[in-house]
């Protein structure tokens, strides 16, 4: 019983960053790529989260624009950007426990999984389009990385790159042999007239790669077979990107090349002009040509170069402009990073799908951009107004509460 409350008192010294302690630069730099990610999300909110990949041909000259550079400039960067922050948040976590000589397994295992649990949530009641569980998943794994040193995580980051990137060689002559457009057809028609327990029971039982035909006479039980084998490849892929993004993160914590802006000015700049070339060109070869292998290395390896660019990009930004209005506006999104994220699900959810006002495929993308707009808007002005009443957004506090096993103080104090 001793050792059990000597326990809980070593938990509980273990607390969440005040204010004083914070990088402001990396909460806002997390607001950002929290626009950068509604932005994306809109194609899948309005045409579904494998439909919005064949809308392109359909679209009005001004929508074909918007698209093509929401999937040059945004798509695969910005998630990205969200994950290397979250290695990079979990090895500062991990830092100030071996500062203070407390325990932080425990601590950052209750921390996954109640971010599972949410995951899990909004998964399934809320958008079938959620990263969450991945970022848990991905977290349990690189608990394995979080003590190595900076050499170690950024070659096992390289030998991931090289693994998740390797089967695009063979995607080229089998990716057009997987038509989905069964399962977008039949995708449409549920989240445009279901209503909402329809589509929780679908995203609870489709599998979209069972509609695919795999040109061959399969009996039910191997076309099953196969189409649960591409799920879990599709899935294991997402997390071990993920996994690499956040030894990313971990690998830019332990070198502290976004702790001191001025210090590391040089090599920051180096990186803008090198991984945003690099990224953004590889991003062109997916949006403006049909080679499925420039498609593969776009979206996998692209995408995240690019994220390492728009990092350092905007640390270098927000040292001469961070306390300008739109700096400060970001960090507000930031620091409220889940709840804002989880509500953006929440309203447009309710705008496009048939349980609520029913706008799917409707609005367009330009229109539907608008309305992401003025949702980041919206939810600027409350997260600030929140923030100056309270320590945590409301569920950044309950996570905190979970996973200190403490109730952490909700209002600010005068």
């Amino acid at each position: 019983m001793d050792q059990h409350n000597t326990e809980i008192k070593q938990i509980e010294k273990l607390t969440p960053l005040d204010s004083s302690d914070r990088l402001h630069h990396i909460d806002s730099l997390r607001g950002f790529a929290l626009l950068g990610i509604l932005l994306v999300n809109m194609l899948a909110f309005q045409y579904g989260t494998v439909g919005y990949k064949f809308i392109l041909p359909n679209l009005s000259t001004p929508d074909k624009a918007t698209f093509s550079l929401i999937e040059w400039l945004l798509q695969g960067s910005f998630y990205p950007i969200f994950s290397i922050i979250f290695g990079f948040g979990a090895v500062m976590m991990w830092e100030r426990a071996q500062a203070k000589s407390k325990r932080f397994k425990r601590v950052f295992l209750r921390r996954l999984l109640i971010l599972l649990a949410i995951g899990c949530l909004h998964l399934y009641l809320i958008w079938d389009g959620d990263i969450l569980v991945t970022y848990a998943i991905a977290g349990l794994i690189f608990l394995f990385f979080i003590k190595r040193k900076p050499k170690t995580l950024l070659i096992w980051a390289l030998v991931l790159v090289f693994f998740i990137n390797g089967p695009g060689i063979v995607e080229e002559s089998s990716k057009d042999q997987l038509d989905l457009s069964p399962y977008v057809e039949y995708e449409n028609n549920v989240l445009a007239k279901g209503s909402y327990l329809e589509i929780v029971y679908h995203r609870l039982t489709v599998n979209p790669f069972e509609k695919v035909d795999f040109g061959e006479n399969l009996d039910p039980l191997e076309q099953e077979f196969f189409a649960a084998f591409l799920s879990f490849f599709s899935f294991a892929t997402i997390v071990a990107q993920a996994v690499m993004l956040f030894l990313l993160g971990g690998y830019l914590a332990k070198k502290r090349w976004l702790h001191d802006t001025p210090t590391n000015k040089r090599i920051l700049t180096k990186m803008v002009l090198i991984f945003l070339p690099v990224g953004v060109g590889l991003k062109g070869g997916m949006v403006f040509t049909e080679n499925a292998l420039l498609d593969y290395y776009g979206y996998l390896l692209g995408g995240p170069i690019a994220a390492l660019g728009y990092i350092a990009g905007f640390i270098l930004l927000f040292a001469k402009f961070g306390s300008t209005l739109l700096f400060q506006s970001f960090a507000y999104l930031g620091r409220m990073a889940l709840t804002n994220y989880l509500t953006q699900s929440i309203v447009m959810t309710t705008i496009f799908y048939g349980y609520g006002l029913g706008m799917f495929s409707k609005l367009g993308i330009s229109i539907g951009i608008l309305f992401a707009l003025l949702l980041i808007i919206a939810q600027v002005i409350f997260s600030r107004w929140w923030l100056k009443r309270y320590t945590f957004g409301p569920l950044e506090w309950l996570w905190r509460t979970g996973t200190y096993l403490r109730r952490q103080p909700l209002r600010q104090q005068s």
